[in-house]
Parts: C-alpha cells; sequence; structure tokens
C-alpha cells in the first residue's frame, strides 16, 4: 500500500491504506484514516497505553483521551505524563482520565504551557456537519479568548433580541433559539457584504475580478412552481424541505440547469481543450457534489477536475470524462496504484493496489422517477445563489 514517492505529504501509505478501507468497510475516508492513524499512533507512540489495551485494563475510549491530550506532546513528555497517568487509568471514566491527563501535563511541564497554547491555536477550526430535517452542526475549535468574545456577542445580541420580541409581541423564542439565530444573521450579513464587494469589484476591475461568495440551492421546477414538495438540494448539505427551498428562491439569482427525469442526474455539454471553461467546470462540480472516491464526501466544489482517461492518452476534455476529485485522491489515483473508471451512467469504479473493485454512484440533483424511461428525456430544474 505504498505509493510513488511524490513529495506530496497527502500521499502516504496511511492515506493509500485508509482509501481501501473505506471502501471494503463502506465507512468515509476520514473515518478510515482516523483508524489507521490511531493503530500506527499507539504502536509507534504509546507502547504502554497499547498494552494496556490489549489486555483488556483499559477500553478504547480510554486509550484514546491519552492518546488525543498526549499525541502532540515532546516523546519524553510524552512517556512521563503516559507512565504517570496509566496505573489511575483503569478506575477512571473517561472524561475523568482526560482532567487527570491535563492535570499531570500542568504539574510536570508547567515551562512548556504557552508552546503548547501556540502549537494547539494552528489547530483552529470550523466544521459543518449535516443533522436531520433540514438542519446542520456547526462546529468550531477556537482560541479561549476568540470563543469567548464570540459567545459574549451571541448573549448580547440574544438580550437585544428578547427586549425586541416582548416590545413587537413576536413568537416567544428560547435564549438557545435567539443565540442561534444571531449567530445566523452574522453569516447572512457577511455574505450580503461580500456581494457587493464582489459587485464593486467588477465594476471596477472589469474581468479581473474575483470568484463571488453563494449559497447554491437547486430546486425542481415543479416544487417552485408549487405543483408538488419535491425536496430542493441546499449545495455541501444535502436535500432540504421543498417550502425551505422555495423561500431561499425568493431573493435568488436564477441559473436554468437540465436534469434526466429517470435518473435525475445533470445532463452533459462537450468541450475540447484540456483546461475546462468556467462553465464547464461548474457544471461538472455542480453535478458530482462530492469527490467521487468512494467514501470520500469532501464537497466537489473545493476539488480537482480530473480526466478519467488521460488528456496525453486522448481523454476529451468533456463531461463524460471529467470528474470531481479531492486533492488527496486526485493525487492517489495517479500515484497510489489505483485504476479509476467512470462509466457512461455516471458511475465511478475504482480497483485498489489489492485488485479489489468498488464502486460510487453517481449524484441524484433532481427527482428520479419511473415514469420517464426514455434515454433522450430532460427535465429541468432551476439553480440558484
Amino acid at each position: 500500500m505504498r505509493p510513488d514517492t511524490t513529495g506530496h505529504r497527502s500521499l502516504n501509505p496511511v492515506t493509500n491504506t485508509a482509501a481501501e478501507i473505506a471502501a471494503r468497510c463502506h465507512t468515509t475516508t476520514r473515518q478510515a484514516e482516523n483508524q489507521v492513524g490511531h493503530a500506527l499512533q499507539l504502536i509507534d507512540d504509546f507502547p504502554h497505553t497499547h498494552a494496556a489495551l490489549s489486555t483488556g485494563l483499559i477500553d478504547h475510549r480510554r486509550a484514546r483521551v491519552i492518546t488525543d491530550e498526549l499525541g502532540g506532546q515532546h516523546p519524553e513528555v510524552r512517556t512521563r505524563v503516559e507512565t504517570a497517568a496509566l496505573p489511575d487509568a483503569p478506575g477512571l471514566d473517561a472524561v475523568a482520565l482526560r482532567k487527570r491527563v491535563k492535570r499531570l501535563l500542568h504539574e510536570l511541564t508547567p515551562a512548556e504551557t504557552a508552546e503548547r497554547h501556540r502549537r494547539a491555536r494552528d489547530t483552529r477550526y470550523v466544521a459543518v456537519t449535516p443533522a436531520s430535517d433540514g438542519m446542520t452542526h456547526l462546529e468550531a475549535l477556537l482560541p479561549a479568548e476568540d470563543a469567548t468574545a464570540l459567545t459574549t456577542a451571541l448573549n448580547a445580541a440574544a438580550a437585544d433580541a428578547k427586549r425586541t420580541d416582548t416590545s413587537t409581541d413576536a413568537p416567544a423564542r428560547t435564549t438557545d433559539q435567539r443565540r442561534a439565530d444571531a449567530l445566523a444573521e452574522l453569516g447572512w450579513a457577511a455574505l450580503e457584504a461580500c456581494a457587493r464587494t464582489t459587485n464593486v469589484g467588477d465594476a471596477e476591475a472589469g474581468a479581473a475580478r474575483a470568484r463571488p461568495v453563494a449559497v447554491h440551492v437547486t430546486v425542481p421546477f415543479t416544487a417552485l412552481a408549487g405543483l408538488d414538495d419535491q425536496p430542493g438540494h441546499l449545495d455541501g448539505y444535502g436535500p432540504i424541505p421543498a417550502h425551505v427551498a422555495r423561500e431561499l428562491a425568493t431573493d435568488g439569482v436564477w441559473t436554468w440547469l437540465r436534469t434526466h427525469p429517470a435518473t435525475g442526474h445533470l445532463l452533459t455539454m462537450g468541450h475540447t481543450r484540456y483546461r475546462p471553461s468556467p462553465r464547464l467546470a461548474e457544471f461538472i462540480r455542480t453535478r458530482d457534489t462530492t469527490c467521487r472516491a468512494p467514501g470520500c464526501h469532501q464537497p466537489a466544489r473545493h476539488a480537482d477536475l480530473d480526466h478519467a482517461i488521460r488528456y496525453a492518452t486522448g481523454g476529451a476534455t468533456s463531461p463524460a470524462n471529467l470528474h470531481a476529485l479531492c486533492r488527496t485522491h486526485h493525487l492517489l489515483k495517479h500515484h497510489g496504484h489505483w485504476t479509476v473508471t467512470r462509466h457512461p451512467d455516471g458511475t465511478t469504479r475504482w480497483r485498489s493496489p489489492t485488485g479489489h473493485q468498488y464502486r460510487k454512484p453517481p449524484e441524484e440533483l433532481g427527482p428520479a422517477t419511473a415514469r420517464h424511461p426514455e434515454a433522450d428525456r430532460t427535465g429541468g430544474e432551476a439553480k440558484f445563489s
């Protein structure tokens, strides 16, 4: 499972092995990478924790606590704290063990606290995870001072909203609801500010302008017209109720997309040069939705556009031969000894270095029905942003 040496950090035995596990076990590539990485971490960096796990003294969750808290520490610090924490670990639950490890870190390495904070600050992130019923989890890891500032601002906005609701006899909202609404308003206000800035830049700079910021929603025309309640599709999330899509469409800028009524797949268009035009690139990313590797859910809007059949060997720059691959799976395809084939129906077939084959079906952006079997029949949807 060792890929070719290319100098890319993301191209390594862990990612290549994880790609196989994700496809074989039907997990996401991120879950598989965590499994492989944690296994190697236990064996290479935490032999005593691995031994305690293997003999049943601690469970996998407590082993995770130790590796999560100590994984980024200097080897000498890691060993000292691991040795001090393990004797108590069998009698502690995961929460208590985490507190114990954190306290030991401060007690045994007080001079390194500032450096640990600096390194931890570099791991800050914001993640969006789809939830049920048209909702989404928003998670962020921030420096304590930034998180406190954001929380203070949300609390102040929630208090102002409570006074406004009371004075206007608006429907009652809980504190959590007002805080969530305040955070959402910050996002929409930022998008509107970006749109205004982009419009000014277009007028001043002509063709040399930045890519506009947009929220993409696709909705069947029949649902838009109120004829049925087919769900819309929110880019980066998935299906949303028809009434939500109609509300978002009210102020949207429209682009017409044609989809096949029997399959729901976005229809094709041709192109002959190597680099796809902006319009073709947008088409591919809209059609594919996510990276076309099994188990990978990285958004296509951030992915590379790969020729399934190499352009140098006659592969066309066309929807039939182009698909979206995240940078890691793009590199694995070319240097990780995988073979990738794209079928006419949009299914992508991957053959791993071990010889196993895996398939990823195309995304359905429009409603698929059995009433329109003809291959040349087309439907329509409206996309707006």
